[in-house]
């Protein structure tokens, strides 16, 4: 698995990723849901943005840069479920016959 990761990694930022461990994260999805995964932390070289990154995949592979607030495999985590949570709203709205964006104040 890491080796796969490692070489997502290298893919993706083009500079070379060298292995450093695994670490248990769980991260809160909406009010009753986690999500569970082993996140691999490698060191970067030649990396022009940052020197680690995070990677663990679930349904698909999923690859965060140690840069601005992500700063530990928890945050890299958080960040996504964010992330895809907001992707989420947005595709349902888009969907949907409301002309205000999910996130707006309903008057």
């Amino acid at each position: 698995m890491a080796s796969g990761l490692q070489s997502e990694v290298e893919r993706r930022y083009g500079c070379t990723a060298r292995f450093v461990q695994t670490v248990p994260v769980s991260a809160p999805v909406g009010v009753d849901r986690t999500w569970d995964v082993v996140v691999h932390i490698f060191d970067l070289e030649g990396c022009l943005m940052t020197n680690r990154a995070y990677a663990w995949s679930s349904q698909e592979v999923y690859v965060s840069l140690d840069i601005g607030p992500i700063r530990s495999p928890r945050t890299a985590v958080q960040a996504t479920v964010a992330d895809r949570l907001r992707q989420d709203r947005l595709a349902l709205w888009e969907r949907s016959d409301d002309k205000k964006p999910p996130l707006a104040k309903r008057g």
